[in-house]
């Protein structure tokens, strides 16, 4: 008898709890139609495109800035690089950089309307990236994507997406939250700041690698 009256009461207290988060639903406003919400499946995935561009133009510039003929052909003659001279390669190459720039641009946009928990009307939004990062992102974006003919000149602009440090370990705090579901959580945060920092290491080492090769040309 008592058990059962148990389970009634578990039941009653589940139920009250649901229409209490339906009541809290209906109660918050709704999402503005020029607004993105950050918890949205497409919102997460375009972060994550973001952040894997963002990793490749963290170890693909300070390389590039060494070795500038990965993307075009000096000329002797005239003491410049040309990119009439190009190879397929390096074409490709380019458009890469092209691409991953116009997508930079759209994301410059989107920040201004990203929605998150903290900030939800476009103004606080939008004065939030403006004194945040968006100096960086035009000045690592538009210089390239305008000028992109004459760009080389510019590609060292490049760096101030190393702004972005900390979207480095995110793919990597992704896998391991699969892989070590069954652990504690405890264990997760020690095996994660422990992943995550030598990774920081060999992006380091990778910089001040590209920075002594540079010094010494």
């Amino acid at each position: 008898m008592a058990e059962s009256n148990l389970k009634e009461m578990m039941i009653d207290d589940i139920n009250e709890d649901a229409n209490e988060d339906s009541t809290v639903n209906e109660n918050q406003p709704k999402l503005k139609w020029y607004l993105i919400d950050t918890e949205r499946t497409f919102c997460k995935v375009w972060n994550f495109l973001i952040t894997i561009l963002t990793i490749y133009s963290m170890f693909v510039a300070p390389f590039v800035i060494v070795f500038p003929d990965v993307y075009q052909n000096y000329d002797e003659e005239t003491d410049t690089y040309r990119f009439d001279t190009n190879t397929p390669r390096q074409q490709t190459l380019q458009n890469i950089e092209r691409a991953i720039d116009i997508i930079y641009l759209f994301e410059i946009i989107l920040n201004f309307v990203k929605r998150t928990r903290a900030l939800k009307k476009i103004q606080t939004i939008s004065v939030n990236y403006l004194t945040s990062y968006f100096i960086f992102d035009v000045v690592g974006t538009i210089p390239n994507l305008i000028i992109f003919e004459e760009g080389f000149r510019f590609y060292y602009l490049k760096v101030f997406r190393l702004i972005h440090f900390m979207r480095l370990v995110k793919p990597l705090e992704l896998l391991l939250g699969c892989i070590l579901q069954k652990h504690s959580k405890k264990r997760q945060n020690d095996l994660t700041s422990f992943c995550s920092l030598i990774l920081g290491v060999i992006y380091v080492s990778h910089v001040m690698g590209c920075i002594w090769l540079w010094l010494g040309q």
